[in-house]
């Protein structure tokens, strides 16, 4: 009898494929991983840039409505004085008087006129109010001025022609009053000025500030 042999058997062994084998190393994952977001983050960013944010147009004007004011000053007393006194010494330096006026309690006049060929000094209080036009009117309250009787009026109409005031400031000594038209005021750049509040109790003065009605034309255009 013939023995059998015995049959060897050949187990083929199958190899992972590359598929698998990639996920089976950590290393290589993480790589593709900070790969994919360094390419997600590029392509976001270039985006962005590359899409206007918004469309502007060079030629559209922008038109403002005059009526309203463009600006708020609120100020103190003392920088109003500031102010008051910086240009009243440019107002005052050629008419031989000696005037201030300052925001204390009251509004406050004080100088000197001569009387009988002396000088006399005196204090001029008024009251502010802003007028319903956006105007200052100063209504004169007292007079100090020593021991001498002298009426409000005549220091008023003597303060009037003592010194050249522009045209906006009114001077009416029989009404004992002094009236700021602001309405009538330019400012070196065209713009208006507004009276909107005078509280000296507690210090709040306030004035709004308007565009020129009609723009000034350029220096090379006049040229």
């Amino acid at each position: 009898m013939r023995k059998k042999g015995k049959v060897n058997k050949i187990i083929e062994v199958k190899q992972p494929g590359r598929f698998k084998a990639f996920f089976s190393n950590p290393w290589k994952i993480a790589f593709l991983v900070l790969l994919a977001i360094i390419l997600a983050f590029g392509i976001v960013i270039g985006i962005r840039i590359s899409t206007p944010r918004m469309s502007y147009n060079n030629e559209q004007q922008v038109s403002f409505d005059k009526s309203e004011p463009i600006l708020e000053v609120l100020m103190t007393k003392q920088q109003v004085n500031s102010v008051v006194d910086y240009y009243a010494k440019d107002l005052m330096k050629d008419s031989g008087v000696d005037y201030s006026f300052t925001l204390e309690k009251d509004a406050l006049i004080d100088g000197t006129f001569s009387l009988m060929g002396h000088d006399t000094h005196f204090y001029l209080y008024f009251e502010p109010y802003v007028l319903s036009n956006g105007n200052v009117q100063l209504e004169a309250k007292s007079l100090s001025i020593g021991a001498l009787n002298v009426p409000i009026p005549a220091v008023i109409n003597y303060i009037s022609h003592s010194v050249d005031f522009p045209d906006w400031v009114e001077i009416k000594p029989d009404d004992s009053m002094i009236i700021l038209h602001l309405d009538s005021l330019e400012l070196p750049n065209g713009m208006r000025v507004r009276a909107e509040q005078i509280n000296l109790v507690d210090d709040q003065i306030r004035f709004s500030l308007f565009l020129p009605e009609k723009a000034k034309p350029n220096k090379k255009q006049e040229n």
